[in-house]
């Protein structure tokens, strides 16, 4: 059969026809003429059916199995990529990578208009949607060998159909097909029999052999004030897919069939061939036609918005008028209080507290949630506020306009918690109107027999068996009715959980991951502070200290020291900044006499060489990568008391940064009993021994400019004292406890520090250098 388009398919059609036509389609109260194989997801390629095998349902258990990893790498994704906000920053992005993000996900998020957040919304929407292949379609008898292999197919989530499409090959997905949402002809005063006697004609003059798929008979039979699970349901059913029957093909409708819908009875008219068919709608035209059931199930969403629960599906509104108009009113009223202000499983008052939320912020939340509004919408800036998302939380309020549920994952809640609080709030308001529906004698969820008896009752009237859709656990039961009924189902797998072996190694790593985060945020604020490169490379590893992903920045008051020199007749100033330990963490360069172009290149060097000690780059990889360069400026170096010679600028600057910071004396061309002003240390007549720079004197004290060592002048007394009174087992409060000097200097250091020693008198203890002595010497 030949593929037609919309004009080929209309062209029989008068202009009235034509415009009754458009106006359905316009209201969404029909879908547009396509192909039958666009319009279910059914795989209607071959006519042919073969009987079920253990080797295709291995195969469909494969690809699902593919689809499955598929999900669950871009709901990852997704989750890393939220976490980015909509206008990451450049060490943000550092840090994604680092953490695994992949870099051409990372350039996709930056090409995006909507940023991060809206490439994780395409993954997540795109992780929500069915599988993308048709659903195989199979025979309803199933061998006894293949039962073991069609149970794990659909214990892993495969989605498999059984039902008779024979009566429609050989050239079943060519056929043009439309589908009507029965619900939509529905009105308060009743079914709208004239409405379908007028458009179901010009269908089937339209599709010709084509089918019509009727779908919302669940929703239907609600509207019209009948219980699913009644007596009614079956009768009611029949009586309803007779009258569109009728109109579709041109056959009589019995008069008892008429007065139970309470609408005229029709003799037979012109006959038509179009098929009339209860199938399973691809989700997408489903969501179109917003249908509140599909084909003959039981009403699915009793909601009409998602964003607003008081707002009630169309069916459940009609339903309850025309069925108990009291419980009606009530409902309403009750959804609006329905979330009430109990704590919300997953986010109680205590845990919103600790991560940041103050009374007054928990409290707009109750009430949001109260009124009506979902999780989401209720932790949005709009109820929150920008200045508590921005000042309390730390957050940019823009990334956060409807998205509640990154606020809370950004502030460290788990994905399960924010899943189990949703849930919550939305299971309040379902509990609210599952009472409103039993108490108006509809019954909420209806079993599988009923639907196997509704669609018992009505395949007599299709040119197909009906489709039901069920479960994996419901396959039992119809598989029982299927060889007394002529119908079908399209049974939806549900993935079984993991084992109990894997449940407890995941449960297992997962409070590995929550200790280990929990100690990351305790160390966080001490490793801002103090995480940068070592000033020792001999004592410890600069990346030890240092996160590479992560910037540590210099406090705004610093160390530091001017070396002025000049190499090669050129003069040079470097300038120092340090961290508050000492260890070096900028360097500027200051060249007078040269080309504009040259000194740029030298600032933006030093420039780089900051950011690179600031990230964690060791100042021992500066300096082995540029000592002993070779480029003019070169020569002789004056006004630097360590180094005489240099190769470069480069070989001169970092000769003299390994040396003060490194205690690199192998780079230096002068011995070590100079000190940093030229003096000396007093090492060969035994005067002064060294003294390393503590950390408490490199708190004010540049490590550069001492290279590294206490400066002859400065003496640390407490640090003395406190030992001394620890010893002793006195306390640091008073004067009381400092030595009594005798009035003597030092024989080491020279200085009038000495005391007593308690245990021996003819001996004195030195309280700067600890260095005993004898009195009278």
């Amino acid at each position: 059969m030949t593929l037609h388009s919309y004009d080929q398919l209309t062209k029989s059609l008068s202009p009235d026809e034509q415009k009754i036509l458009a106006d359905a389609i316009d209201l969404r109260h029909l879908t547009p003429p396509m192909p039958l194989m666009r319009l279910t997801p059914l795989s209607l390629a071959d006519g042919s059916q073969s009987a079920v095998s253990s080797h295709e349902l291995q195969d469909i258990q494969r690809l699902q199995a593919n689809r499955d990893i598929e999900i669950a790498g871009q709901l990852s994704l997704a989750e890393m990529l939220e976490r980015l906000g909509s206008a990451p920053r450049n060490d943000d992005l550092a840090e994604a990578l680092a953490a695994g993000l992949p870099e051409a996900i990372i350039e996709e998020a930056l090409r995006h208009p909507d940023g991060p957040s809206g490439i994780a919304e395409q993954l997540r929407t795109s992780a929500g949607e069915p599988i993308s292949g048709p659903i195989r379609v199979f025979p309803a008898n199933i061998d006894t060998d293949a039962r073991p292999a069609f149970d794990a197919a659909l214990s892993a989530g495969c989605n498999i159909a059984l039902t008779d499409l024979s009566p429609l090959a050989p050239d079943a997905a060519s056929r043009s097909a439309m589908a009507l949402y029965l619900p939509a002809f529905v009105t308060p005063d009743g079914l709208d029999e004239e409405g379908l006697g007028e458009l179901l004609p010009i269908c089937a003059k339209m599709l010709g052999e084509g089918v019509l798929m009727v779908t919302g008979l669940g929703a239907a039979l609600m509207a019209l004030g009948v219980d699913y699970a009644g007596e009614d349901a079956a009768p009611f059913g029949d009586a309803l897919i007779h009258l569109v029957k009728a109109a579709l093909r041109g056959t009589a409708l019995p008069s008892a069939k008429a007065k139970l819908l309470s609408v005229s009875g029709q003799k037979a008219g012109t006959k038509q061939s179009t098929a009339l068919a209860i199938l399973p709608l691809q989700p997408a035209w489903s969501a179109w036609l917003g249908a509140e059931s599909e084909s003959l199930q039981p009403v699915t969403t009793y909601f009409g918005d998602e964003a607003d629960p008081t707002d009630l599906a169309n069916c459940v509104r009609l339903g309850l008028a025309c069925r108990a108009p009291d419980q009606l009113g009530l409902l309403v009223s009750n959804l609006s209080g329905a979330s009430g202000a109990d704590p919300i499983p997953g986010l109680d008052e205590s845990k919103l507290k600790d991560r940041g939320f103050n009374s007054d912020a928990i409290g707009r939340v109750m009430r949001a949630i109260s009124e009506g509004l979902p999780l989401n919408a209720a932790f949005s800036r709009w109820v929150l506020g920008d200045d508590f998302i921005q000042n309390e939380l730390d957050l940019n309020p823009e990334n956060y306009d409807t998205d509640g549920r990154a606020l809370l994952s950004a502030v460290g809640f788990a994905k399960r918690d924010i899943q189990e609080a949703e849930n919550a709030v939305d299971a309040r308001a379902g509990t609210a109107i599952t009472a409103a529906l039993d108490a108006a004698g509809f019954t909420p969820a209806p079993s599988v027999d009923n639907q196997i008896s509704l669609a018992a009752s009505i395949s007599k009237h299709l040119n197909l068996p009906p489709v039901l859709s069920i479960s994996n656990t419901e396959t039992d039961a119809f598989l029982a009715a299927a060889t007394d009924h002529k119908i079908g189902a399209l049974i939806r797998g549900q993935r079984d959980g993991p084992s109990d072996p894997i449940a407890e190694r995941m449960q297992h790593a997962l409070e590995l991951a929550r200790a280990m985060s929990e100690d990351a945020n305790d160390l966080a604020p001490q490793q801002t502070e103090h995480t940068h490169p070592t000033s020792n490379p001999y004592v410890e590893d600069a990346a030890q200290h240092a996160d590479p992903t992560r910037r540590t920045r210099l406090p705004d008051r610093r160390k530091g020291y001017i070396q002025k020199s000049t190499v090669g007749g050129h003069k040079v100033y470097l300038h120092t900044g340090e961290f508050d330990d000492g260890a070096l963490g900028e360097i500027f360069i200051d060249m007078h006499k040269e080309g504009a172009a040259f000194r740029s290149l030298m600032n933006n060097f030093a420039i780089a060489i900051s950011i690179g000690l600031q990230y964690g780059v060791p100042l021992d990889e500066f300096v082995d990568a540029f000592v002993f360069t070779r480029f003019e400026p070169a020569g002789d170096v004056t006004g630097n008391d360590r180094i005489t010679k240099a190769t470069s600028i480069l070989d001169y600057i970092f000769r003299e940064l390994a040396v003060s910071y490194l205690d690199r004396t192998d780079l230096a061309e002068i011995a070590d009993n100079v000190t940093h002003d030229g003096l000396g240390r007093g090492l060969e007549d035994g005067t002064r021994e060294p003294v390393e720079l503590t950390a408490e004197a490199a708190k004010v004290i540049s490590r550069g400019f001492s290279r590294g060592q206490l400066p002859d002048n400065i003496v640390i007394l407490d640090k003395k004292r406190s030992e001394k009174a620890e010893l002793d087992g006195e306390s640091e409060d008073g004067t009381e406890n400092s030595p009594e000097y005798i009035g003597e200097p030092c024989a080491a250091c020279g200085s009038f520090t000495l005391y007593k020693d308690e245990e021996s008198d003819a001996q004195a203890i030195c309280d700067a250098c600890g260095a005993e002595s004898s009195l009278g010497q």
